[in-house]
């Protein structure tokens, strides 16, 4: 992979070099820029305001303190959790999401909209990631790269999940989740992690 296709979405495995450029450093602030305004979520899901930042539609993006912005969603095309690159090494992506004037962002410390899961997240520092894939249940599925999830891993321990269809909670492609959000009549049964590493206590 070339620097300059660190700005295009891709799947995780192809953008590994992107991630493992922001290990070891702290979360300056993760944004969700959601397509409708945050003050709309509670009414059109019937859920608690506070899950907002977890499962509104939009996009994540995480700036780091190294100077690195990285922006997550999902493909349905492609199964796939996707990542690129807003700015890395001093360079910023053509499009940035911060100047989308169509775009609602809530951030993870927003005392109203997001939950203390995620704004506890903030000034951590990230120390490993994970790639969760699933089954494929069908023979249309079994040639796309279903990375279904990215597990971010964090010195306070938390993990956060950057998921594609993992929660049944919205009928909505891309979620930001915690483990206990995962569906587990059906979903979680059918995913693995892609390291030999998983059961390393971080």
């Amino acid at each position: 992979m070339t620097d300059s296709n660190i700005y295009e979405p891709d799947i995780i495995s192809n953008q590994e070099k992107l991630i493992r450029s922001v290990l070891n450093s702290k979360v300056d602030q993760l944004i969700r820029y959601g397509i409708s305004s945050k003050e709309d979520f509670s009414k059109e899901y019937e859920l608690d305001e506070n899950l907002a930042f977890s499962l509104s539609v939009g996009s994540l993006v995480i700036e780091f303190d190294n100077g690195t912005v990285i922006g997550f969603n999902s493909d349905e095309e492609i199964y796939s959790v996707i990542t690129w690159a807003e700015r890395y090494e001093g360079q910023y992506r053509l499009e940035q999401l911060r100047n989308a004037k169509d775009l609602f962002p809530i951030k993870a410390d927003d005392k109203n909209y997001s939950t203390k899961f995620f704004a506890n997240l903030i000034h951590e520092t990230l120390i490993g990631f994970e790639i969760i894939k699933i089954e494929s249940h069908s023979p249309t599925y079994f040639a796309l790269p279903r990375e279904v999830g990215l597990v971010l891993i964090f010195s306070n321990k938390s993990q956060m999940i950057l998921s594609h269809q993992l929660t049944k909670q919205v009928p909505e492609d891309f979620t930001v989740l915690e483990w206990n959000q995962i569906d587990r009549t059906d979903v979680y049964q059918r995913i693995y992690k892609t390291s030999r590493f998983w059961n390393k206590n971080y």
